[in-house]
């Protein structure tokens, strides 16, 4: 696996992003999108990314622009997101097979980048809200119904930040409207999915999945 920098053009901003590439070629791409008040170097952020390229899959960090609370929104983290996006659309080594994976609030954009974004093809909600705030502009849950791509849904036994019932909401949703989905528990793992065992659980659940469905 090799890191490399690049630059993600948003408006009137570039990001710096991280993007870990396969050491064999890759079967496509995904943007890793941190959760409020986070950053891309946080332990599960490097690590899933990490996996994933070693799992043949291409791997974009990078820090929303308003990254630190209060002054992230919805709104700005969805156009850097769909900035990564088109990062990883248009890198030569990246196959146009895409994906994304959310944490928390980071899940909630991947749930609006899927369903906005017909080239997604995989798409991994970690503890993902299934509504923020009482916006009524912000639909993740109808957004999502809308994918075409197929979505997991990992959760830990012990998230005691966003509980489990947001998971069944997607999955009745998207069940409902016919989109291949899936639900994974950790058992022992938190909102961030630690400690260490569950961790690695859920990372190896996440990388073995997004192979198989960019495959």
């Amino acid at each position: 696996m090799t890191a490399q920098r690049v630059g993600i053009r948003v408006e009137d901003t570039e990001l710096d992003g991280i993007l870990h590439l396969p050491e064999a070629s890759a079967i496509g791409g995904a943007a890793v999108l941190h959760g409020y008040g986070g950053d891309p170097d946080q332990p599960h952020i490097v690590a899933t990314c990490e996996a994933l390229a070693n799992a043949g899959v291409a791997a974009l960090r990078f820090a929303y622009r308003d990254h630190q609370p209060p002054k992230m929104t919805l709104a700005t983290a969805l156009a850097d997101a769909a900035g990564a996006v088109r990062v990883l659309k248009a890198h030569p080594n990246v196959p146009e097979r895409l994906g994304v994976v959310g944490f928390s609030f980071g899940g909630t954009v991947a749930a609006l980048v899927a369903g906005r974004d017909s080239r997604v093809r995989a798409a991994v909600l970690a503890a993902a809200p299934a509504q923020l705030g009482d916006d009524p502009k912000w639909k993740p849950l109808a957004e999502l119904s809308r994918t075409r791509a197929r979505v997991l849904l990992v959760w830990g036994s012990r998230d005691n930040q966003v509980p489990f019932e947001n998971a069944e909401r997607y999955a009745a949703v998207l069940s409902q409207a016919r989109v291949p989905n899936r639900i994974v528990t950790i058992e022992g793992g938190d909102h961030d999915f630690a400690p260490a065992r569950a961790r690695a659980e859920m990372i190896q659940t996440v990388a073995d999945w997004m192979r198989e469905t960019l495959a």
